[in-house]
């Protein structure tokens, strides 16, 4: 069983296959997103009122201690921490742009790649850059 944790409280965000994050919209709504916690798998479950439109960026926050997930220079992406079945940690990156599918799994042994905009980021050490 995975289990997925926020890189500053540790409080474990996923329950019953999905991971649980609040999600900020540049309007002051904001609500609950629930993410399959599958890489690869894109469905997210939202209130109506706070749907994202095709291409527009969100703010993705712990639901635990409220501090943002966003990671980068760009701020365009989502960092959460990974724990496998067998105790494997990873750093999981995907976008925070609605319609961008790019999730990345870091392990110290290798990256992977999932999602039909994965290669983005050409560079394969460019998360090393930031």
């Amino acid at each position: 069983m995975n289990h997925y944790n926020c890189p500053y409280c540790e409080a474990y965000l996923d329950a019953n296959g999905f991971v649980a994050l609040l999600i900020r919209k540049d309007r002051g709504v904001s609500g609950i997103v629930l993410l399959s916690e599958e890489l690869g798998n894109y469905a997210s479950y939202m209130n109506a009122k706070i749907e994202s439109k095709e291409g527009e960026k969100s703010d993705f926050n712990c639901p635990s201690c409220s501090k943002s997930l966003i990671y980068g220079n760009e701020d365009k992406l989502v960092r959460l921490f990974k724990t496998d079945a067998i105790g494997e940690k990873h750093t999981i990156l995907f976008s925070a742009i609605k319609g961008e599918q790019s999730t990345y799994q870091i392990s110290e042994e290798r990256q992977l790649t999932f999602g039909e905009h994965a290669l983005k980021f050409i560079d394969p050490e460019w998360y090393l850059k930031e």
